[in-house]
């Protein structure tokens, strides 16, 4: 695997890290202070999605099998739960009302989830990475080729979420409160398309 085949793996892991940030940003009113728990939110997304190909490199075909059969299910509960808080949220919120929905948001818990549940399949994606001779860098360590991949993947999915946040932010503007109502709808979508993938499969 060359940076060219990478950078085209890399894009695709990061769209539903995009399209949560994308609902993400399209549900916070806040202004201000909230900018850098948005930040803070993108890096977390980045970082998950880079070390979740080293895990499954290293764990390799060890556990390939158990991965794959449970991988599709927990991202599903878990982006389910998240979108249908937030449909939920949507139809008892005041708009006038900020109530501290940036700590919600944004919030360590809530973040580290969504950064796990967009991530799961670039676990299984480095199950496929650790077949495959990297020629990331010019270096014959595969490990060190596997970090800069690491990196690639992180930074692509950094700029992926920043772009999915600001995105949303400026969507809010023009459809108000349904806003989250939409956000929520497309965590939940993109649930059901991780697992409707996986199960056609």
């Amino acid at each position: 695997m060359n940076l060219t085949i990478l950078l085209l793996l890399a894009l695709s892991l990061c769209f539903d890290s995009f399209a949560v940030s994308l609902s993400c940003g399209m549900a916070v009113q806040e202004e201000g202070a909230v900018r850098g728990r948005m930040f803070r939110f993108a890096v977390v997304l980045a970082v998950c999605q880079g070390v979740a190909p080293l895990i499954g490199w290293t764990v390799a075909a060890n556990f390939r099998a158990a991965i794959e059969a449970y991988d599709h299910w927990v991202a599903f509960v878990l982006l389910a739960v998240l979108g249908g808080k937030m449909i939920f949220d949507a139809f008892g919120t005041d708009e006038g009302e900020d109530g501290g929905e940036a700590e919600q948001l944004f919030g360590w818990g809530r973040n580290v989830t969504l950064g796990i549940a967009t991530s799961i399949d670039a676990v299984v994606a480095g199950v496929a990475m650790a077949m495959l001779p990297l020629t990331i860098v010019p270096s014959d360590s595969q490990w060190i080729n596997m970090l800069a991949a690491v990196l690639v993947i992180a930074a692509v999915t950094l700029t992926a979420s920043l772009a999915g946040l600001l995105l949303g932010r400026r969507s809010r503007d023009r459809i108000g409160w349904r806003a989250e109502l939409v956000g929520g709808v497309i965590l939940v979508l993109i649930g059901v398309k991780v697992l409707v993938e996986h199960l056609t499969e």
